[in-house]
């Protein structure tokens, strides 16, 4: 995961506004799914509810993204 160091994710208005983001590194917005699917399995399991939102919510944040190289 090295190679994607440095390069940034510029968020839509709608992340800046409802979780005041502007940007972040590629690599923080993978750890940041990580951390969330640690988190949905903190119980054993992640179930198919946890999962299906956890997909939507990380395309959502890829889909609406602008990268800049």
């Amino acid at each position: 995961m090295s190679d994607l160091s440095g390069k940034k994710v510029e968020f839509p208005e709608f992340y800046r506004q409802t979780y005041g983001l502007s940007y972040a590194d590629e690599i923080a917005t993978i750890k940041y799914g990580y951390a969330m699917l640690t988190i949905a399995g903190a119980d054993g399991e992640v179930s198919e509810a946890e999962m299906n939102w956890l997909i939507n919510h990380q395309r959502s944040i890829n889909k609406c993204a602008r990268r800049n190289y």
